[in-house]
């Protein structure tokens, strides 16, 4: 069952069990300006060709979109549940050049989503307390280019892509304290602060390829691109493989949060809200890299990296500007 059906559950439980003229409930709805980015650093030099990023190197990158937000919350006395979902796109996360590696380029689209459950209770008129869980994931489709001449045979130049999806997922548990205070007899403002302890896991499916082009030198001598593909095992001078990777971490993020919330009528109320998260995350671990395909002599090559290690440690932040609308029934 993925995460916002089981937090949708846990408030569907606690519906059930509270008596109906307690309860109050309300539905929101608003839109958010995202600013997103991420940060891949590498100081190991000992780590395998496999990892995400090369030793000694720092990539980062970085998306702006805007995203509309449904939230469904439940008050019963001082406790009070909710949960939020919203997902956004944007094109061109990574750097277009230079990125994975010296000499590559790239281009990336994605789908980002985002899903919290809350739960909070209020100590007084202005202090309460939350603790909640979090999923942020995002899909990224991308693909990766290179020119290269051969390091044995300078009739070869190859032509590499990279090309598949990578998805990141963060998962954690957070706890926050939250104060509110009242400007006027409709306008409120709410301040807060939160802790959060996360999982993060990368998963790389992708089609490695390389293609032969004849070279100038090739070319010069009076031979065809055809006069090379014959040459080459295989008839065709392109190689492919399927690529697995996956890598899983931990770190720790901190939240802070300000905000507006003007009341319209005692079941209504418009909240323009600022965020800030930003995520650390180790260099964990590498959990699987394997590859099927046909090798450079046109024979089945497969296989697993079991010693694969990975250097590249993970660092997210993100920015969030959000005006929402409340009805509460």
């Amino acid at each position: 069952m993925k995460f916002k059906n089981i937090c949708l559950a846990m408030i569907a439980v606690f519906s059930i069990g509270a008596f109906a003229e307690e309860l109050k409930w309300g539905v929101s709805v608003g839109y958010e300006n995202i600013d997103y980015g991420v940060t891949l650093e590498n100081t190991d030099a000992g780590t395998s060709s496999s990892d995400i990023a090369l030793p000694n190197t720092v990539s980062k990158g970085t998306m702006s979109y805007g995203t509309l937000a449904l939230g469904i919350d439940m008050k019963y006395g001082k406790h009070s549940f909710s949960v939020k979902s919203a997902s956004g796109d944007s094109d061109d996360l990574m750097p277009g050049s230079d990125y994975p590696f010296t000499g590559w380029s790239h281009t990336d689209t994605n789908d980002r989503s985002e899903t919290s459950f809350n739960y909070s209770y209020k100590l007084n008129n202005n202090w309460s307390v939350a603790l909640g869980l979090y999923e942020g994931e995002n899909e990224m489709e991308f693909t990766n280019n290179r020119t290269i001449d051969s390091a044995v045979n300078d009739a070869i130049i190859w032509s590499d892509q990279e090309k598949g999806v990578q998805d990141s997922t963060s998962e954690g548990a957070y706890l926050a304290a939250v104060y509110q205070n009242q400007i006027s007899n409709k306008l409120f403002w709410y301040g807060k602060m939160a802790y959060q302890e996360s999982t993060f896991d990368i998963s790389q499916m992708y089609v490695y390829g390389e293609t032969a082009t004849a070279s100038q030198v090739w070319l010069d001598a009076g031979y065809t691109q055809a006069d090379l593909i014959g040459y080459l095992p295989g008839d065709t001078g392109v190689y492919e493989w399927d690529i697995v990777y996956e890598v899983e971490t931990e770190g720790s993020a901190a939240v802070i949060g300000l905000g507006l919330v003007y009341v319209l009528t005692p079941t209504d109320t418009i909240t323009l809200g600022y965020e800030r998260k930003n995520y650390s995350y180790s260099a964990g671990e590498v959990t699987t890299y394997t590859y099927a395909g046909k090798s450079e002599g046109n024979l089945d090559n497969f296989g697993s990296v079991d010693d694969a290690t990975t250097g590249t440690t993970f660092d997210e932040e993100a920015d969030y500007l959000t005006l929402t609308y409340r009805h509460q029934f």
